[in-house]
């Protein structure tokens, strides 16, 4: 059997496509982390990654659509999704594994960078907006699998219940300046789960 040709632009795994848009967006999370989303450039970004200019721009056209796919990339593969078999556990889990994300300083810097940075583009707002979509969707999957086992009411609001467990990590993130540790983490999981699965 003759070996299937890709279409054009479609990524094959492992293939040199594929290869470079992770080393685009490595880079890019990676400027992000160091200089934030005003400094960086997609000339740097390019570099970075070992690609020519208009590589990236042929895939992302504005910076702020590269900056959208890094920290996508970054979400997928930091955060997963957990699924233990518990909520707890599961909300824990998640949680812990925010809090490792954005704990660092690093992570802190690029966090407040893209936050920053959406307050006045348009066009990263409305792309921030949709991952945000996209990940309170995935990570709703942790409730209504709760709700399937029976240790949540069936009228439980899966979305408010992750806004809930992640909001104050960003208060602090964002506004107070509080450590953000595994213990905070576990203690925001704690209060939420004894409130939702009291009858």
């Amino acid at each position: 059997m003759s070996e299937v040709t890709p279409r054009v632009g479609e990524l094959r795994p492992g293939g040199r496509a594929e290869r470079v848009r992770s080393a685009v967006l490595g880079a890019a999370s990676a400027l992000l982390s160091e200089v934030g989303y005003e400094m960086m450039s997609v000339e740097d970004v390019a570099t970075r990654a070992g690609v020519h200019k208009t590589t990236v721009y042929r895939r992302w056209p504005t910076k702020a659509a590269l900056t959208a796919d890094a920290v996508a990339l970054h979400a997928t593969e930091v955060i997963p999704i957990p699924d233990t078999g518990a909520v707890a556990s599961d909300l824990r889990l998640l949680v812990r594994q925010v809090v490792a994300s954005n704990g660092t300083a690093q992570g802190t810097r690029q966090a407040r960078s893209f936050v920053a940075a959406a307050a006045t583009s348009n066009e990263l707002a409305e792309l921030m907006h949709t991952f945000w979509s996209q990940r309170l969707e995935l990570s709703a999957q942790i409730i209504e699998r709760g709700i399937d086992r029976g240790e949540l009411p069936a009228a439980t609001d899966a979305n408010l219940i992750i806004e809930m467990v992640i909001g104050p990590i960003w208060l602090r993130l964002l506004l107070t300046n509080e450590p953000i540790t595994e213990e905070f983490a576990d203690q925001i999981v704690e209060l939420v789960v004894a409130g939702i699965t009291r009858v």
